[in-house]
């Protein structure tokens, strides 16, 4: 490793340095003190000494950098200059090697923990840890999907931005938009070198950032905040050390992360778009991809209005870590997503997590009906996209069993294909709307916008419960004898017999008829 210029002239900034050298972008591998015979000493060390000691010993060559302390008059002839830094100390010249070796050992110290910490596999977080004190500054990384990754956690930082990604773990639409507005989505994809933000704008302090490019894609994002130490030549010096010891980090997490993706989701895709690879190169490659043969499966669709694709990153992020066996891919503007349960069962919460999934990114997701083969799983797609648009068309509350005020933005094919069968033509539509059962339900929607009642809702409760008066009162907030009461005033309203279950099988299909009206 060597220490640049810029860097020791920071680090030494106190000792009001005036430098002669010319070459900015000089670096040196070590310090020294000024020999007896100057010949013998490295052009890649930093030599101090007196700079009355300078002045009287002209052997010292040419290419050789030196620290100089005063203690006597400047020559009349700056020429002499050539190659020199001058500091104005009360430190003698031993005193100031000594610091100067400090420095040097400070960084090199730095460097050879980080190498270390690369080699026991530490984490990006560690290594972060690690540089707090050497650079002083707010840092933080985030991924593809602007999810937090690692931030300088022993420092403090009063930057709005900052603080909210750090304390949502995540930058919200709020900041990607601010990054829109600021064109930065553009910048960040095509930025190749380490790049400089002065303050204002989407941040409080000048910034240094890097991004990071793998196979042309966006993977992880480096941003260092001056809040602390200001922005300068030999910061940026330091940041660059920082960055390259976590390349080492981002390649590692690149090949662990997108090795076994790239097998199953040309699978994924394969099999989506066709039903005709055989069984034995379906389970072959599915072995290969870490796909469990034989369970329980379910496809997952997922779309979302982020125009910018980063919403969907982080959605696949978090669904892969939420939904136990799931195998997560991205195809144009749709989230993929595969589930397996070996033991058959759906997995637990698994419709829950989803729907506050959704809420949360203001996305919609369709869900296919379970299957047991991975040849079924282009029907399984169909399946899902018929939910998932079911699910994007649903921008009202539906009749449902609890959480009435909610918008559903999951939806399960089992639940919508009847539906989905009624209004899949119009023609259907107008006729079954015409039955006794339909018109009963119009009866009761009119009763309802007359009166101010709850009706046509009571008696689909009231049906879906297997006509349990106490689980539907406990669901209307209403008291259970009059719901027996009130069920028993809408039979009669309508003038059908609620024992029959060919009478309820009838009412319940009017009411998707009814619903897909609605919409």
């Amino acid at each position: 490793m060597e220490l640049t210029l810029n860097t020791l002239l920071d680090e030494l900034e106190s000792c009001n340095p005036v430098c002669y050298i010319k070459n900015r972008n000089k670096s040196f591998r070590g310090v020294t003190l000024l020999t007896a015979d100057p010949s013998d000493l490295d052009s890649d060390r930093l030599i101090v000494c007196r700079l009355s000691l300078l002045l009287s010993n002209p052997a010292v060559k040419d290419e050789c950098c030196v620290a100089a302390v005063i203690d006597t008059d400047l020559p009349k002839s700056m020429s002499k200059m050539h190659n020199v830094i001058l500091f104005d100390t009360d430190m003698s010249a031993v005193d100031f090697f000594i610091y100067v070796q400090n420095i040097f050992e400070k960084y090199f110290d730095w460097c050879a923990l980080m190498d270390e910490y690369l080699i026991r596999n530490r984490t990006i977080q560690e290594i972060l840890s690690l540089s707090e004190k050497v650079i002083g500054n707010y840092i933080t990384i985030s991924d593809s999907a602007f999810s937090l990754v690692a931030y300088t956690q022993g420092l403090v930082c009063d930057d709005p931005l900052t603080v909210n990604l750090v304390t949502k773990g995540y930058h919200d639409q709020d900041a990607i938009s601010l990054f829109s507005r600021h064109n930065l989505l553009d910048y960040w994809r095509d930025a190749v070198d380490i790049y400089e933000k002065n303050a204002g704008g989407i941040t409080k302090y000048p910034m240094l950032g890097k991004v990071i490019h793998y196979n042309n894609s966006y993977f992880a994002h480096v941003v260092m905040l001056c809040d602390k130490r200001p922005l300068t030549p030999g910061l940026k010096d330091v940041f660059k050390i920082l960055i390259d010891h976590l390349m080492v980090c981002f390649e590692r997490q690149w090949i662990d992360n997108n090795q076994m993706p790239h097998v199953y989701d040309s699978l994924l895709l394969e099999m989506l778009s066709s039903d005709t690879i055989p069984q034995d190169v379906i389970n072959a490659r599915a072995r290969n991809a870490g796909i469990p043969v034989k369970g329980t499966f379910w496809l997952v669709k997922v779309s979302t209005d982020d125009q910018t694709g980063i919403m969907l990153q982080r959605l696949s992020q978090e669904l892969s870590a939420k939904l136990p066996g799931s195998r997560v891919t991205l195809s144009k503007d749709i989230l993929i997503g595969l589930i397996c349960n070996k033991n058959g069962n759906a997995p637990e919460h698994m419709m829950q997590d989803l729907q506050e999934t959704m809420q949360r990114y203001e996305s919609c997701c369709g869900i296919s009906d379970p299957f047991d083969s991975l040849s079924m799983i282009k029907t399984a797609g169909e399946q899902a996209s018929i939910a998932l648009s079911c699910a994007k068309r649903g921008t009202e509350p539906e009749f449902s069993v609890g959480s009435l005020e909610m918008i559903p933005r999951v939806r399960k094919f089992g639940a919508v294909y009847p539906r989905y069968m009624l209004t899949a033509s119009s023609d259907i539509l107008r006729t079954a709307a015409s039955t006794k059962a339909s018109r009963a339900l119009k009866t009761l929607a009119e009763h309802d916008a007359k009166h101010g009642t709850n009706n046509l809702k009571l008696l689909f409760v009231y049906l879906t419960n297997e006509r349990k008066a106490s689980d539907t009162a406990k669901i209307m907030h209403m008291h259970r004898n009059n719901v027996i009461y009130r069920v028993g005033k809408i039979a009669d309203m309508i003038n059908m017999d609620l024992s029959d279950s060919g009478v309820r099988f009838r009412l319940l299909l009017a009411y998707e008829i009814y619903r897909g009206k609605e919409q």
